[in-house]
């Protein structure tokens, strides 16, 4: 991989008498990323996507060019998980963007959050057969959370702050946006540029879910004789690690982790259980599922006892979650928390 650093003139055009100043579509991309707290995107050069690294390195962004579209895909969920700001990758039309779909259906299972902008032909060419003219919204909308075309250069910039919106909103995912060559190369009068405010367009704090909830189950874990909880990955995906520590560790309860949340605990801590989940599962009064699906990992709930109380907490409010918690025990509260960094408050 290379990181593309070549100065280019800001192509912000200076208002000459009597002329507005105007803007490209791509540098508009280049503004909502840096809105976001974009500072790098992984991408694979074409010709649909040209302007946007221009804009970029105006910006400031880093361009890292890979030599397959997976791989950017790939990076920028890579990025999201470690670094907790989204991700973004950028791809040129047809086989760029379906080069991505892995990646991007990778980063939906990991509820990770990340923006995949690809290329398309001019929309005076739709259904003509431009040049690697594919449906790629239509591809990409089950296994985003947000999928768009975006068909005027005036809301470029808006598009993609919608985008992140959806992206980090609830459990985070990721977001595909379809843009194409003629909307990113075209100038358009700055002032009829939709421009979103950074840190003005998507929520700037994180619930700490409903106090008469927290309340209840902050009673029924110190009543409990034998509780044990699982944190799942979306105490990483939250940045609640150090407030599930402290939780486990005051509450002195059992904890098992999955997915992104291994790790949380360290090896040798007291409240850190690895071999014995089915035991605990099987044997507990109260099971707390912090973060994590009741899929297969978790025998679909099976592995839960008939006799325990389940309280289920999921970013994403999954309805298969709580269906299931419900089934396995219908007296348990199971409604789920908008997220996991309930856990400082429960103490």
């Amino acid at each position: 991989m290379t990181a593309t650093s070549t100065a280019v003139h800001d192509r912000t055009e200076a208002a000459t008498p009597g002329q507005a100043e105007t803007i490209s579509g791509g540098h508009l991309v280049a503004k909502a990323l840096k809105a976001e707290g974009i500072d790098v995107i992984y991408t694979l050069c074409g010709g649909h996507i040209i302007d946007i690294y221009d804009g970029c390195i105006d910006e400031g962004i880093k361009v890292i060019d890979v030599r397959h579209e997976q791989v950017a895909a790939h990076a920028a969920d890579g990025y999201a998980r470690v670094t907790g700001k989204p991700g973004c990758a950028v791809v040129t039309a047809g086989p760029g963007t379906t080069d991505a779909v892995t990646g991007v259906a990778n980063a939906l299972r990991a509820e990770s959050p990340m923006l995949l902008i690809g290329g398309q032909g001019a929309l005076n060419q739709h259904r003509m057969g431009s040049l690697q003219d594919l449906p790629h919204v239509e591809m990409m909308r089950p296994i985003t959370k947000f999928a768009s075309s975006v068909v005027t250069t005036e809301r470029v910039a808006d598009m993609c702050s919608m985008a992140f919106r959806e992206a980090l909103a609830g459990a985070p995912g990721p977001a595909y946006l379809e843009i194409g060559r003629d909307i990113l190369d075209a100038h358009v009068p700055l002032e009829r540029a939709v421009l979103p405010q950074a840190g003005h367009y998507r929520a700037s704090t994180k619930s700490t879910g409903d106090p008469n909830d927290i309340d209840r189950l902050a009673d029924i874990l110190v009543k409990a004789e034998r509780p044990c909880v699982l944190l799942g990955s979306q105490v990483w995906t939250a940045r609640g690690s150090d407030a599930a520590i402290d939780f486990v560790r005051r509450m002195a309860i059992p904890a098992f982790m999955n997915g992104a949340a291994r790790g949380t605990l360290p090896p040798g801590d007291p409240h850190h259980f690895h071999l014995t989940r089915r035991h605990a599962f099987k044997n507990a009064d109260v099971i707390l599922i912090v973060g994590t699906p009741f899929d297969f990992r978790m025998g679909y709930g099976k592995r839960l006892s008939q006799d325990a109380r389940v309280l289920a907490l999921d970013a994403a409010r999954s309805p298969a979650a709580s269906a299931t918690a419900a089934r396995i025990a219908p007296g348990s509260p199971t409604r789920p928390s908008e997220t996991s960094r309930f856990l400082p408050t429960v103490l």
